[in-house]
């Protein structure tokens, strides 16, 4: 099969597993001297889809990608009816034993946005204000997909925890203007995520464990909420220019209607990532991020070759099929017009055969609450680990479970998890008593 090398490559994988299924794919991915893409388009369509959500805004409108020269300063972003502004207020806080009010900054990297995704994603899956992060920071680093948790001056947990700081402290004010002249215009001002919380003091610095989202944001939030799939946002997790762009692309290409596609101006792209001009460098870095995009969100139908960004009509994120018109085969080897291109998923992509007939799989990677290939994994954490944390186990569990990335069957897996939750529930007794 030939392929089209101007195409995304996340395109150029979902058309050769259609074809030749993974070697299809791999050989692809040899040509093109990509192993990233790869990984992380394999892992996207071998897992089941993660519910994760962002509010719309935060599609529309992202943080910053580096550190603002003054970052005590407001960011103010706007997208046609939407306005937002993030305002790095001052908090109270204990400074060589004394109560000071000191601004923290605006939030800025891909650490808040990491922390915001999962932040608004408990709310909205759990219909409840209140996120609980966990026992400690490290666990919370884990769930979110940070193999390794250091705590160094620049170690990866005190530059989210510092970033988690900056979001909480932080007012927004977004606006929404009507389109017509008989809408009237609305406005949320003066809104923060949480205006409640608490946490804890340990070796390691503070952690704000409990959050209570403020309820008008939290209401506004369950009516704006767009879908993502938090295995693509694991996969991104380390370049804000690329969670933006996935984000973006998945608040607007399912409100596309047009088949003729919505052209955007790459100035206007600029501002939705955060950028504050038009530059060569700044479409260069776009089409390149775009290609990890692309594997992650196979689906996402943009057109970036042009003098303007064209948006098409595409499936949300959490849709498991390959599907539109961009992926559809050439003539010799495509289905009959009008037929939706479809991964067959009786059995999940690379899972090898052992001897007996079962199949290797590896152990699942995001919440146990979520898909049907943890399910079995979490009903037996349930019913054997009650009443701790099924995630707070799994994480410990991953983390000291010796070769853990080798796969095996799925029940010599159960067999290792089981054995796993009865020790861990006899050690945290024995630590109560």
């Amino acid at each position: 099969m030939s392929h089209d090398s101007t195409m995304p490559i996340g395109h150029q994988y979902a058309l050769a597993m259609l074809v030749g299924g993974e070697a299809e794919v791999r050989s692809v991915a040899h040509d093109a001297r990509t192993q990233l893409t790869l990984d992380a388009f394999l892992r996207v369509q071998d897992e089941e889809p993660v519910p994760a959500f962002l509010h719309s805004a935060l599609c529309a409108m992202s943080l910053p990608t580096k550190r603002p020269t003054d970052d005590t300063l407001p960011i103010i972003r706007e997208d046609g009816k939407y306005a937002l502004a993030i305002n790095p207020r001052p908090v109270l806080q204990t400074i060589d034993g004394r109560a000071q009010m000191r601004s923290m900054g605006v939030p800025y990297g891909s650490y808040p946005r990491v922390a915001l995704i999962y932040l608004l994603s408990q709310a909205v899956t759990k219909r409840s204000r209140d996120v609980y992060l966990g026992r400690n920071f490290t666990d919370w680093m884990r769930r979110l997909g940070y193999k390794t948790v250091s705590y160094g001056p620049r170690g990866t947990a005190n530059l989210m925890r510092e970033q988690v700081d900056r979001l909480l402290a932080c007012e927004w004010q977004i606006r929404w203007d009507g389109q017509t002249s008989d809408e009237s215009a609305f406005a949320v001002r003066d809104v923060k995520i949480s205006n409640e919380y608490s946490g804890s003091l340990d070796r390691n610095g503070t952690f704000a464990r409990e959050i209570r989202m403020s309820e008008i944001f939290y209401n506004h939030l369950v009516e704006h909420a767009v879908p993502l799939n938090e295995i693509a946002v694991r996969e991104l997790k380390g370049i804000p220019t690329a969670l933006d762009l996935y984000t973006y692309l998945a608040y607007r290409l399912p409100r596309i209607a047009s088949d003729k596609g919505q052209p955007i101006s790459w100035e206007q792209l600029a501002k939705h990532l955060g950028n504050a001009a038009d530059t060569k460098r700044f479409r260069q870095t776009v089409r390149e991020t775009m290609q990890l995009v692309s594997s992650v969100y196979p689906n996402a139908n943009v057109d970036m070759s042009g003098r303007k960004v064209v948006l098409y009509p595409s499936p949300a994120p959490l849709e498991r099929k390959l599907v539109g018109a961009h992926l559809r085969l050439a003539a010799h080897s495509a289905p009959s017009k009008g037929t939706a291109i479809e991964v067959p998923r009786t059995v999940p992509l690379r899972k090898k055969q052992l001897p007996d007939g079962s199949a290797k799989v590896a152990f699942p990677e995001h919440s146990l609450r979520y898909g049907e290939e943890a399910r079995p994994y979490l009903d037996l954490g349930r019913e054997k680990g009650a009443p701790w944390d099924v995630d707070q186990m799994a994480g410990e569990f991953r983390a000291g479970c010796p070769d853990f990335s080798r796969p095996r069957s799925r029940d010599e897996w159960l067999r290792m998890w089981d054995a796993f939750v009865t020790s861990y529930v006899k050690r945290r007794q024995e630590r109560s008593q």
